[in-house]
C-alpha cells in the first residue's frame, strides 16, 4: 500500500480525526438527509451544465474544422 494512503488511514492522523469530528457533527443534525439531497442535486445539475458546455465546445470545434477544410478546398480550387 502506498505510504500516503497508509498515513491517511492512521487513527492518530489529524486528517482522520477531522473526518471523525465532521461525521459526528453531521450525525447530530436532524435534517442531514435534506442537506445531502440538496448538495447531490446541486452537484448533478452542475455536472449536467458542464457536460452541455463541453458538448457545445466540441460542436463548435467540429464546425471550425469543417469550415477550415472548406476554405482550404476553395483556396486550392483558386490555385488550379
Amino acid at each position: 500500500m502506498d505510504q500516503h494512503y497508509a498515513n491517511a488511514l492512521n487513527a492518530q492522523s489529524p486528517f482522520t480525526l477531522f473526518l471523525i469530528l465532521i461525521l459526528l457533527i453531521l450525525g447530530t443534525e436532524q435534517d442531514i438527509e435534506r442537506y445531502f439531497d440538496n448538495a447531490r442535486t446541486f452537484i448533478l445539475e452542475t455536472k449536467r451544465s458542464l457536460e452541455s458546455i463541453r458538448g457545445g465546445f466540441e460542436n463548435m470545434h467540429a464546425n471550425m474544422l469543417s469550415f477550415h477544410a472548406q476554405l482550404m478546398e476553395l483556396q486550392n480550387k483558386k490555385q488550379i
